[in-house]
């Protein structure tokens, strides 16, 4: 007897690569797909042939328009709709930049982005924000996923879309990598090899990069109040890729050049999130930032911004970890507040450290997998 073909899957997005957030996004779909019982292929202009074969997928990849601009994402668009007329997958999911009936994956608000981050409004014909308002204002979708509550709020606002057709869904982190043990078994050598003496407290920003949008500018400010009221208590930390030239000078001007330690991405990141007493996140706006779950799970205490995404974990039992001014000596306060607190300091690690548990990369692919799944009931319209 013929074996039944397995129904087709297809992932758009223009890029899948290890590195990124969204890629792991994608290969994480791939697997929850391949348990259901379908055949995966992901529709790219740029991938990683051996990284999709090891997550059980098919890399197709589609022509790319040459030129910058707009076209290149709705081209991208274009050539994935052909794609599927002719192999007409069962699903057919959406990472932002691709119109279809089934789901979107979205990993940044542009507009509320450049809102918050620049004070204005995008300009007609912006490259991201043109195919983002072409996929989430058609409203074809059965549903769209998002990052976090602040995500899903900026959606419904800006594209009337329904309460029920969105769906959070809080990126995971690695258990296996970031816990209290694997965080701290180095921490007295990390702090001795960033040059923090006995005595000191090192606060520390650590993100990818973007610099502006993680408002490192405004760290420098905090860094200085600290400074000016306590000379030589503290360390700060800052780790990403990004250009730091003009940030470093601007910690000269403000006179806090001596205290600041900058370093490039690390794979050990866990070690860093280990060798701090206190995590800051006073980004303007970030659709999530793993970071700050990372931090937890390190037993790490963390301060965020109102308008980080996962400040939305933090919201029952540690809403003082929430800033919601966003004023330097506000936020120079509660450092200091918090770390004048040692017994609270390391109760609260471990308080967070318990809350990170729930936002295992294993918890998060659970509820992927069943939003999957729903999505292949009969009669689900939501």
């Amino acid at each position: 007897m013929a074996m039944t073909e397995r129904p087709l899957a297809a992932i758009a997005i223009r890029q899948v690569e290890k590195r990124t957030g969204a890629s792991r996004n994608a290969l994480e779909q791939t697997a929850a797909l391949r348990e259901l019982g379908y055949r995966v292929v992901i529709l790219a202009e740029r991938g990683a042939v051996d990284i999709v074969q090891a997550a059980g997928a098919e890399l197709v990849r589609l022509r790319r328009w040459p030129f910058k601009g707009s076209f290149r994402r709705f081209w991208f668009n274009r050539r994935v709709q052909a794609w599927c007329r002719r192999h007409r997958p069962a699903m057919l999911v959406s990472h932002g930049d691709v119109v279809t009936d089934d789901v979107v994956y979205m990993h940044n608000c542009v507009h509320l982005a450049s809102q918050r981050i620049h004070g204005r409004e995008l300009p007609a014909g912006h490259e991201v924000a043109a195919i983002h308002d072409h996929v989430l204002g058609g409203g074809r979708y059965r549903r769209v996923a998002v990052n976090s509550r602040l995500m899903a709020e900026d959606f419904q606002t800006r594209y009337g879309i329904p309460a029920e057709r969105i769906e959070i869904s809080y990126p995971g982190y690695d258990p296996g990598q970031f816990s209290p043990s694997t965080a701290r078994q180095r921490r007295d050598e990390v702090r001795r090899s960033l040059g923090i003496d006995p005595g000191r407290l090192l606060v520390g920003l650590v993100t990818s990069g973007n610099f502006v949008k993680r408002n490192v500018r405004g760290f420098i400010d905090m860094a200085a109040l600290l400074e000016g009221r306590a000379p030589g208590r503290y360390r700060f930390l800052v780790v990403g890729k990004d250009d730091m030239s003009s940030l470093k000078r601007y910690a000269r001007e403000q006179g806090v050049e001596s205290a600041f330690i900058w370093r490039s991405t690390v794979p050990e990141v866990e070690e860093l999130y280990g060798a701090l007493d206190l995590f800051v996140l006073p980004a303007h706006i970030e659709e999530f930032g793993r970071v700050v779950l990372e931090a937890m799970a390190c037993a790490t205490p963390v301060l965020v911004s109102c308008h980080v995404g996962s400040a939305e974990l933090l919201r029952e039992g540690f809403e003082r970890l929430i800033m919601t001014e966003q004023g330097a000596e506000a936020w120079a306060e509660r450092i200091a507040e918090l770390l004048d607190a040692p017994d609270l300091q390391q109760t609260l690690g471990t308080r967070l450290a318990e809350r990170a548990t729930g936002y295992s990369h294993q918890r998060q692919y659970e509820k992927l997998r069943a939003s999957f799944e729903a999505l292949t009931t009969p009669g689900d319209d939501t």
